[in-house]
């Protein structure tokens, strides 16, 4: 019975740990940050799960904007980030590395263990338009 006391008490120690690793992209970047950062109005995001990554998805017309999150290590972050279409290139002042990649159509940011990947399509957002979008999502992460 004492083993099955501190099994008990070792899961509850992990369970915080592992419910912090899901973090929803759709609570991260909010509607109204999603419609700054790609010029217009958009509604509720669409959640879902692609591959390894948690993601939410606005959509206005042909302007979109996907939040892909998911749980890795920094070394992991950077090899992974750049691999993605050229030209990628670290971007300072966000999270604790940051890159821009495929001509600014994505912004790959790692903070605390969390990777959270911003792609645009319809639209080519300004480095600063990007850091705005990506510096309030890491605020609820």
């Amino acid at each position: 019975m004492g083993r099955l006391l501190l099994v008990a008490a070792t899961v509850l120690v992990v369970a915080p740990a592992a419910s912090g690793a899901s973090a929803s992209p759709c609570a991260l970047v909010t509607a109204d940050d999603a419609g700054k950062a790609l010029g217009i109005k958009v509604g509720t995001g669409k959640s879902r799960t692609l591959g390894l990554y948690k993601a939410c998805t606005y959509t206005k017309g042909r302007k979109t904007l996907t939040v892909l999150v998911r749980k890795i290590d920094k070394g992991t972050f950077e090899k992974s980030a750049k691999k993605n279409p050229p030209p990628v290139f670290p971007i300072p002042g966000i999270g604790d590395a940051a890159f821009s990649a495929g001509g600014g159509a994505a912004l790959l940011v790692w903070k605390n263990g969390t990777e959270v990947t911003f792609t645009f399509v319809g639209v080519s957002p300004v480095v600063q338009t990007q850091k705005d979008v990506a510096n309030a999502a890491l605020k609820r992460l």
